[in-house]
């Protein structure tokens, strides 16, 4: 699976068609949608007609982050609408372990969404029930915000007690990554990428998925290579 997830909320609508087009032909897997209700942040954005429409044209598996104030009333309209992937917010507080369990008995993944201010272990107790965390970078409700810095801490923080339980828990991070921080971000043990606006304002969206995916895969090889390193002058010399 192709762990950049582009999001649609910083398109132009008008031209989603030949965007949604060009990440077929270059290899994207899975879409993800910004869900707004007006209520549990300030914006509006779309419902679940839109992961409908974009099932019935194309390919792509959908990943809904519901950004709402009822998650238990707007999760079966996703699972209806054919969302493969459905994340909520922990800071909702609505029937979290109930939520979950909608998801999992349709087949679909399970994702719990934390802001930046929430700590993290609150996720810790469901870390056996979902499929993935989704750690905001930026505050929700607008794309175009910068990323905050003390999301490394948190991927690392969290990957480490992910290990601890032994499950397979994936870890995405939305908000303001770009070629800058995307390596650190895998370093601290992120698993998939949700990006925005700095895909849909490249001039060239091929060369950015190119060069998005080549640092991904060099910083893995580098943190491998530094690894093996480290270990031959400790004393394993099976390198």
């Amino acid at each position: 699976m192709n762990p950049v997830f582009p999001s649609i909320l910083s398109t132009d609508y008008f031209d989603l068609k030949s965007k949604l087009t060009e990440f077929q032909a270059n290899k994207i897997d899975v879409i993800h949608l910004d869900v707004m209700d007006g209520n549990f942040v300030d914006n509006i954005s779309f419902g679940p007609a839109v992961a409908k429409t974009i099932k019935s044209k194309f390919d792509f598996q959908i990943d809904s982050h519901l950004m709402v104030g009822n998650p238990e009333k707007m999760i079966p309209w996703f699972i209806t609408s054919g969302s493969d992937w459905i994340s909520f917010h922990i800071e909702s507080k609505h029937k979290i372990a109930e939520n979950i369990a909608t998801i999992k008995k349709s087949n679909r993944k399970a994702g719990l969404v934390l802001n930046p201010d929430t700590e993290v272990e609150s996720v810790f107790p469901y870390l056996r029930d979902i499929d993935y965390i989704l750690l905001m970078s930026v505050f929700p409700g607008f794309g175009g915000q910068k990323f905050i810095e003390t999301t490394y801490e948190r991927v690392s923080k969290l990957k480490h007690r992910v290990k601890q339980e032994g499950t397979n828990c994936l870890i995405q991070v939305d908000g303001g990554i770009n070629v800058d921080n995307i390596g650190k971000l895998k370093a601290a043990g992120n698993d998939i990428f949700v990006i925005g606006t700095f895909l849909y304002n490249s001039e060239d969206i091929k060369k950015t998925l190119a060069t998005i995916t080549n640092k991904i895969a060099g910083d893995l090889y580098e943190k491998k290579r530094v690894n093996c390193v480290d270990r031959y002058f400790n004393g394993d010399k099976r390198m």
